[in-house]
């Protein structure tokens, strides 16, 4: 049965029902051990794609939702949204800092924010504890983050330019920036001119090392990730369908 705001604790032979979205699977197998270790008859399910949790969720009400920040099936944190008008105690797990991670996470609802990176696997018990509980928990090392600077340039960009400096902060020229946008080589220019008039940039180098500081792309050993962005480009370049609204 899911847990209401009565904020009691779960008894060790809780019969719970948790899903876990993680891209990596043996980490999402490790912090299914560690749930098994507090309620040892709960039911599991560790997901790797976003769209097959998001249905076992809506098949069944689970007591908590556990996930990462990068899933690669989603866009940004779409994987969230279904549950800004919930109830249902959410978890995030991720050690992303940058400004961009910290601008999606504005967007959704969650009870938890996990660093792994910094606390381990050590505090993690703590964290499901109180988010189950719901009671807010937040790593020490992101508090700093939670806050919103004041006159931020990001707020300066507009939504087609902060899409565009997805793109060409990965070190594309506009010609390759237009093929991959759908739009002229002319009108890039004229996005990357604005752009770095806006962010006080002087070169490319400039822009890409912002681009990737401030969370623009994410660059992996397997590919370059555009957050809040990818569902698109990949619909731009008709290889995909655009993120729901």
């Amino acid at each position: 049965m899911f847990l209401d705001a009565r904020l009691v604790m779960p008894p060790k032979n809780a019969a719970l029902r948790i899903v876990v979205l993680k891209g990596d699977r043996l980490y999402g197998d490790l912090i299914s051990r560690h749930i098994k270790e507090l309620w040892r008859n709960a039911d599991v399910q560790v997901f790797q794609l976003g769209f097959d949790a998001l249905d076992s969720v809506q098949a069944q009400l689970p007591d908590l939702f556990i996930t990462g920040v990068k899933i690669d099936d989603m866009d940004g944190l779409e994987h969230l949204e279904p549950f800004i008008e919930t109830t249902l105690p959410v978890l995030v797990l991720t050690s992303r800092k940058d400004t961009r991670t910290f601008d999606l996470l504005r967007s959704v609802r969650y009870d938890g924010l996990y660093d792994g990176h910094a606390e381990g696997m050590e505090n993690l018990p703590t964290a499901l504890q109180e988010v189950i509980a719901r009671r807010l928990y937040v790593s020490p090392t992101m508090l700093p983050f939670l806050k919103r600077p004041k006159n931020i340039t990001l707020d300066a960009l507009t939504e087609k330019e902060q899409m565009v400096l997805s793109i060409i902060g990965d070190g594309s020229d506009d010609q390759q920036a237009a093929e991959r946008l759908g739009i002229s080589p002319h009108t890039v220019n004229t996005h990357r001119k604005a752009i770095m008039a806006k962010l006080k940039l002087h070169h490319k180098g400039q822009l890409m090392l912002y681009a990737l500081q401030n969370g623009y792309i994410w660059v992996t050993a397997k590919s370059v990730y555009h957050p809040g962005f990818q569902r698109r480009l990949q619909a731009a370049a008709g290889i995909g369908k655009p993120a729901p609204t």
